[in-house]
């Protein structure tokens, strides 16, 4: 059974659902984020870099904004992200960085000894965040308040349980590069 909550309100009350400031900023934000990591237009590593910490602060920031909800639906949306848009990306981001792509973190819980230091992949990171926020922006635009819900409780659940810290580790090590003004074409 669905119950759309959204349907019944009018006025001021809507505003604090599916269309509510926050979600749609975050909803320009992740739009931004997703054309411009599928844009033919990224001229230069240098820039790359500088427009990623941007973009990635954005996300953050535009994210920790939205107010918890709670999935109206059994299952989850539709995926749209293909695993080729996902190496896509990927491969964007790795001939964009070349060398500069990796960085180290310290080993999480449950990988390997926690005073290890794990390589970590830029472009991974990156295409992750892409896929998750890609497919959201294809939910939401769908128009049913019902899974545009779902959509924003599942980008918040994933960003939760999968991708802010990949995000966070990704802008730490893109605002190095960034700071030291670190030209990948430089070698």
């Amino acid at each position: 059974v669905i119950i759309c909550y959204f349907c019944s309100m009018t006025g001021p009350e809507k505003m604090d659902g599916v269309y509510s400031p926050e979600i749609l900023q975050f909803v320009r934000t992740a739009n931004s984020f997703c054309q411009w990591l599928e844009s033919d237009e990224i001229t230069s590593p240098g820039d790359f870099i500088g427009q990623s910490v941007k973009q990635l602060s954005a996300i953050y920031h535009d994210l920790l904004q939205i107010k918890e909800t709670e999935p109206m639906m059994e299952g989850g949306n539709e995926r749209f992200v293909t695993e080729q848009d996902w190496s896509r990306v990927l491969q964007k981001v790795l001939h964009l960085l070349g060398g500069h792509n990796e960085y180290l973190r310290i080993a999480r819980d449950g990988e390997y000894d926690r005073s290890d230091l794990v390589s970590h992949k830029i472009s991974e990171d990156l295409a992750d965040i892409y896929q998750d926020i890609k497919d959201f922006t294809m939910q939401y635009r769908q128009g049913v308040e019902e899974i545009m819900n779902d959509a924003v409780w599942e980008v918040m659940d994933h960003f939760d349980q999968h991708w802010s810290d990949k995000l966070l580790q990704a802008l730490t090590a893109l605002n190095h590069l960034y700071t030291k003004k670190i030209d990948p074409e430089a070698g």
